[in-house]
């Protein structure tokens, strides 16, 4: 990620060899790459389920849902001041 909290692109020109890993540590790359996919995706979903119980407060209270990017500041807390 940089500066503003965005994933940068793969870095192609610095990525490993993976051609030159042992079979066994090829395995522990993989079974690690996976256990972080399934991390990552529990925080998405999670995230996903606070979004969805917000717009439904929002609308049950009659008003606007947000933005998809002013949701996520209020949820990160990045809310401007004199506004909440």
């Amino acid at each position: 990620m940089d500066d503003s909290g965005l994933p940068r692109g793969f870095d192609w020109e610095e990525a490993e060899d993976i051609t030159a890993l042992s079979e066994e540590a090829l395995r522990g790359r993989l079974e690690a790459l996976c256990e972080e996919e399934r991390a990552l995706s529990y925080r998405r979903r999670l995230l996903q389920g606070r979004i969805d119980l917000i717009r439904a407060e929002l609308v049950g209270r009659g008003a606007v849902a947000l933005s998809p990017e002013d949701l996520a500041r209020v949820l990160l807390g990045d809310v401007p001041e004199g506004r909440g």
